[in-house]
């Protein structure tokens, strides 16, 4: 028993010993790459009808930066590219920039931070159908995630991110069909899409005002 309660009071006492993870003035900025599974549904006013399915996304780049407002909560951006898959000749992508708010739940010693948040911002998505047929889509995207952070060291780490995007793309639409009309949401147009993530790569932190801890 004795042995017990020693093991526990050590870790404690390891633990404790740490400076947290993140706080006021951190710096925190990651760079990785992830895939996801997104449902798609559209209508085309092209052919008057509905399309939905199923599909992968690949993410590269992913870049996140964020600041400590306080030990329990930051403020950052994020850029995300995505690879949607191929329709027609070329590649579908597109393009997410958002602000997001992250609340850090977990977060008593330097080694590990758990931030879980949300985002908003601007997305674009589309691509070349054919040589003569484009699809084109601007609107905004809301974000959860959570996103756990291990640092190896003072300065650098991993980290892994599961969440959801929803993209809401019904703002700004151009459907070029192949006798050259352009269709857009005037015409009844919509795409909207969303789907579940998995996320990694490296993390880096700077504490802008150590206290030389």
């Amino acid at each position: 028993m004795k042995k017990i309660i020693t093991l526990i009071a050590v870790t404690l006492i390891s633990f404790t010993g740490f400076s947290q993870a993140f706080k006021f003035g951190t710096i925190t900025a990651d760079l990785g790459t992830g895939f996801g599974i997104y449902g798609i549904r559209a209508y085309s006013p092209i052919n008057q009808s509905e399309h939905s399915g199923i599909g992968f996304v690949g993410s590269l780049p992913i870049v996140n930066a964020e600041f400590g407002l306080t030990k329990f909560l930051g403020i950052g951006g994020r850029f995300r590219r995505g690879t949607y898959g191929k329709s027609g000749i070329n590649k579908l992508r597109g393009n997410d920039m958002m602000l997001r708010l992250n609340f850090h739940v977990a977060n008593k010693n330097d080694k590990f931070d758990l931030g879980i948040g949300a985002g908003y911002g601007l997305s674009s998505f589309g691509g070349d159908i054919s040589d003569t047929e484009y699809l084109r889509t601007k609107g905004s995207v809301l974000n959860i995630h959570v996103t756990p952070h291990l640092y190896f060291g003072k300065y650098v780490g991993m980290f892994l991110s599961v969440g959801y995007n929803k993209h809401m793309l019904n703002r700004n639409i151009e459907m070029k069909d192949s006798a050259g009309k352009v269709w857009t949401n005037a015409d009844g147009a919509t795409w909207n899409m969303g789907g579940v993530y998995f996320e990694f790569g490296v993390a880096g932190r700077f504490d802008l005002f150590n206290k030389g801890e």
